[in-house]
């Protein structure tokens, strides 16, 4: 836009002011403005019931346009005349219909973004105005849009034309974002774009107008104290951050030198102080320092309560809530920043069903939102939290003492999934003759809870309510002897997701944190199933296959703070027999860099052979994490399904 230097003089506003006094008399809006201002009154008192009115923050209502129509000395340059002219218009309407002046700055970010401030008679399809009003959609006709006084009544919601819903019909307006609030009227298809002018929109009302000055639009702004529709807070599940107003990167479980070992939630773009609101109700939990500095200054949870239901909020450059503190869906928490391990503006959201840590039991949030938005989520469980969590959430205990000296027996099984359930039954005993503690089950997805119930053993598996009948999330299962184990913590962990429509590539892992009934110590078993044939397959199937491996290897290394930790499943990935690393893609190299060594590594062939399935392979692995377990023997053993079974002793040390 050509630059112009604007010298506003007292007598020119003042005939401003009085015409478009005139022109809204003129064309009826008198009534109308009544309305308004019942709507402000309104607006006031909603404000007041939710402990958000005046303060240093509030912008004073009784500022602007002096009664007299002068103007305050001052200048603005980078607008055209006509430019300049539609903003007074705006501001006067805006003014005479009662609203706020930070309406005033929203409609001219609005106003700026739809038209450059020019009354132009085209647009996106019909879309006319200032306003980018279309007349299809009920904003009038087009000589209605296409007169700014009645365009700008009908954008603030005090016109006499439409019904459409304005500015003054949003209830908490008055604390969203200036994008947030745009888009609320506007519902564009860039729900963005309107935060990159509101700098210019405020600068613009300080200069038109007496007594609101850039610093007090800037503070209501950015006060997200409050919570967004106070009135509207609902009990079910909600966005973190209200729609429309975030670009979802779908970003949840991607690799890279970003992450250490994987991205543990999705990631959410939004201008920086956009203000995120809590998914769920529950407790606030606040980590700081330490390892939490990968999201800033703090951390924010909300628990449901210990070991259920809880979500996780980063990067945030400023917090509504502290330690304890109990919020409602939908309840403002915090802004959107950038703070810590961060590229740029956004929030890092993620879910842990079971109250798990970092790399447990964390799932994907974007179809977690989409199963579970409207749904009233409660604590479902009242149990003990991971090992080494306190009583109360987020105070840390001691560590729990790790199994020290005894030694396990672990076994792994892929039992075809198209055996009948006598021959699966059968398999099942000839494992479970070997006396494990320990059990790893894959390609259970089709069987019954019946089918993997053994007495003397406990079993663990995703729920087909949770992920579907015959997922690929119900085929690796977890099973421990009762007399020995007590399961004190379980989840289920998305590793792969189909990249070349190949549908089951959807892998998952089981991990389960088992005491000993004596007392002595914890161990993690985690049993997964990888995808198939990724050699045989596109780069993006084998990159997909890494990810996985990333995953599970992450997965692992977070669960040996707790103590030991051995890993069992079928990897599709053969084990390099003549050493190196195997597949390029595959799980060595990552496991190693775990702290997790195959029984193959430590104790070379099994008696039987390396096969671990009719095809000769040697794609069964079972893996301990080094400092703690070490593998001392092992074995495969014949069964009726195509792949052998694999048992191994392993001794376990002390911390």
């Amino acid at each position: 836009m050509p630059a112009m230097l604007i010298a506003k003089a007292r007598l020119i506003w003042g005939l401003v002011a009085a015409a478009v006094t005139l022109v809204l008399v003129v064309t009826g809006a008198l009534v109308i403005l009544i309305g308004g201002l019942a709507s402000t009154e309104q607006s006031n008192q909603d404000q007041a019931e939710s402990g958000c009115i005046g303060g240093t923050n509030a912008i004073p209502t009784g500022g602007g346009v002096g009664v007299d129509g002068e103007e305050a000395e001052g200048s603005v340059s980078g607008f055209t005349t006509e430019q300049v002219q539609n903003a007074r218009t705006i501001v006067a309407v805006g003014k005479q219909a009662g609203v706020p002046a930070y309406g005033w700055v929203i409609a001219l970010a609005t106003a700026m973004q739809e038209s450059t401030l020019r009354n132009i008679n085209y647009g996106d399809r019909d879309s006319v105005g200032l306003f980018q009003q279309r007349p299809i959609s009920g904003w009038g006709s087009i000589a209605d849009i296409m007169n700014p006084v009645k365009s700008a009544q009908a954008f603030y919601g005090v016109a006499a034309h439409t019904g459409n819903t304005g500015l003054l019909d949003i209830a908490g307006w008055r604390k969203m974002q200036v994008t947030a609030a745009a888009q609320a009227v506007q519902r564009s298809a860039f729900p963005l774009a309107y935060a990159q002018h509101e700098d210019e929109a405020r600068a613009l009302v300080a200069a038109l107008a007496d007594g609101v000055s850039a610093a007090d639009l800037t503070a209501t702004a950015t006060d997200v104290s409050c919570t967004i529709g106070m009135a509207g807070i609902s009990t079910s599940v909600v966005r973190p951050i209200q729609a429309g107003l975030a670009l979802d990167n779908n970003n949840y479980g991607n690799g890279g030198s970003n992450w250490a070992n994987m991205h543990t939630g999705n990631d959410y773009s939004s201008p920086c102080g956009t203000p995120v609101q809590a998914a769920h109700g529950g407790t606030i939990v606040i980590e700081s320092g330490g390892g939490w500095g990968w999201s800033g200054r703090w951390l924010v949870k909300v628990q449901t309560a210990p070991g259920n239901l809880t979500t996780w909020y980063g990067h945030m450059q400023s917090l509504s809530v502290s330690p304890g503190q109990r919020v409602k869906a939908g309840q403002v928490i915090g802004q959107v920043g950038s703070e810590g391990n961060s590229t740029g503006c956004h929030l890092h959201f993620e879910v842990h069903p079971h109250g798990g840590g970092y790399l447990q039991d964390q799932v994907d949030p974007a179809a977690w939102l989409k199963k579970n938005i409207g749904k009233t989520l409660e604590a479902t469980k009242q149990v003990a939290g991971l090992p080494g969590v306190g009583p109360r959430a987020g105070q840390p205990a001691a560590a729990p003492a790790a199994v020290s000296g005894p030694q396990v027996r672990i076994a792994q099984a892929n039992i075809k999934v198209s055996l009948s359930r006598s021959r699966y039954r059968s398999d099942l005993a000839r494992v479970l003759k070997h006396g494990p503690d320990f059990v790893s089950l894959n390609e259970a997805q089709s069987r019954s809870v019946s089918d993997i119930s053994v007495r003397g053993y406990g079993s663990y598996r995703a729920s087909a309510d949770e992920y579907g009948a015959r997922s690929q999330a119900l085929s690796p299962v977890v099973m421990w002897r009762t007399d020995r184990w007590v399961a004190v913590d379980k989840g289920v962990v998305q590793l792969t997701k189909p990249v070349t429509g190949v549908k089951n590539d959807s892998r998952y892992a089981t991990w389960v944190v088992l005491a000993s009934s004596d007392g002595s110590g914890r161990i993690s078993v985690i049993s997964t199933h990888a995808m198939t044939s990724p050699a045989k397959s596109p780069q993006a199937r084998r990159d997909e296959a890494q990810r996985g491996f990333a995953k599970l290897a992450g997965l692992a290394q977070g669960l040996q703070k707790y103590g030991p930790v051995l890993v069992a499943g079928d990897l599709n990935s053969p084990y390099p027999r003549s050493g190196g690393d195997g597949d390029p893609w595959g799980p060595k190299p990552l496991m190693t860099k775990a702290g997790m060594t195959s029984s193959f590594e430590t104790l070379g062939a099994p008696p039987q052979g390396w096969a671990t399935h009719d095809g000769g392979g040697t794609i069964d692995w079972l893996l301990g994490s080094r400092a703690t377990a070490a593998a001392t023997r092992h074995a495969t053993f014949r069964l009726e399904s195509d792949h052998h079974g694999l048992v191994a002793d392993y001794k376990i040390r002390g911390q």
